[in-house]
Formats: C-alpha cells, sequence, structure tokens
C-alpha cells in the first residue's frame, strides 16, 4: 500500500502539518495512512514536535521544538534522575522503555522521521494485534486507541477521531 498525492493534499487540506512525512513514514512501516492521522492529531493536533503537558513530566510545556539538545537534557532528567517522564515528539512518546527501544535500534526520539515513524509503527502494530485476536475494524482501531495511551477514554475517542481521516482519505486494503 502506498500513500496517494489525492490522500496528502486532502490531509493537508485539513490543516494536518508534515503530511508528506507523515506518508512517508506510512510507506516506510506499513503503516494506514488514516491511523497515523489519527494518532498524530489526537496527540499534537496538526503534527507538531513538541514535549506535551504532562502533570509533573519532565519539560512539560517546554515551549521550544524538540531537538537534540532538549531531548539530551529531557533523557538525563527521565533516566538519571527518575523524573517523571512526558510525551516527546509529534507521536508523544512517553514511555521510558520506547526511547530505550529507540536507540538501541539507531533512532532517534527527538528527530521527526524517526519519531512519526516509531509512532506509527506501535500504533499499527496495536490496531493488527485487536484484528488477529478477531474484532472488528472499529473495535480493533478503539483497542488500538487504548493501547497507545493506556486510558480506554482514549481509545473512544482516537476511535472517533480515526474514523473521521477514514473518510476523509478512505482505506481499501481490508474488507470493513
Amino acid at each position: 500500500m502506498t500513500v496517494t498525492a489525492q490522500q496528502i493534499a486532502t490531509a493537508k487540506s485539513h490543516g494536518m502539518q508534515n503530511v508528506d512525512l507523515i506518508a512517508q513514514c506510512c510507506n516506510e512501516t506499513g503503516t494506514r495512512f488514516y491511523i497515523a492521522l489519527a494518532m498524530l492529531e489526537k496527540e499534537t493536533g496538526t503534527c507538531r514536535n513538541v514535549y506535551g503537558h504532562d502533570v509533573g513530566g519532565a519539560l512539560s510545556g517546554f515551549p521550544k521544538t524538540v531537538n537534540r539538545g532538549n531531548y539530551e537534557v529531557f533523557r538525563w532528567l527521565v533516566f538519571d534522575k527518575g523524573q517523571r517522564s512526558n510525551g516527546v515528539g509529534p507521536s508523544q512518546l512517553t514511555f521510558k522503555g520506547f526511547f530505550a527501544d529507540m536507540e538501541q535500534k539507531g533512532l532517534k526520539p527527538w528527530d521527526m522521521h524517526d519519531n512519526i515513524a516509531y509512532g506509527v509503527k506501535l500504533i499499527q502494530s496495536y490496531y493488527q494485534q485487536g484484528r488477529d485476536q478477531g474484532k472488528t475494524v472499529n473495535e480493533a482501531l478503539r483497542y488500538a486507541g487504548t493501547r497507545y495511551n493506556g486510558a480506554s477514554a482514549y481509545g473512544d475517542s482516537y476511535l472517533q477521531v480515526a474514523l473521521k481521516w477514514k473518510g476523509r482519505v478512505g482505506s481499501a486494503d481490508y474488507a470493513p
């Protein structure tokens, strides 16, 4: 499956930023475009490379774009000083183990490409787990959102956002 020029144009027309990069990451990881768009909208609204606002989280609300230098400070606060983790980058990766996994694979959590690719591959894997368990598309979307964030309310909201993006950009890669 390849993200089409029409799908990219549609996502841009609905205000999503960095759409070409999102499409590239989807093509590289086999992630459905609408699944990625929904996760990125839920996490940063328009796909922004920012830190989250988790209460008590390291660099919560830091006003600058995520980059290598401030990520190194974030990592030091979380891994060495024991501060609470916080969302990083467009995918708002928060779990400490994800940062270690990315680094072990030679990926850079502060880099937009690596952050998006890792995040979309992760949510796609949760979606696929749901489908492999026999869940319907909607059930698998809700499951993916819940697994990605850890909260069932997020899963419910993610389902609605995913269906909105699916209606906009389509998905012909499986039966309903």
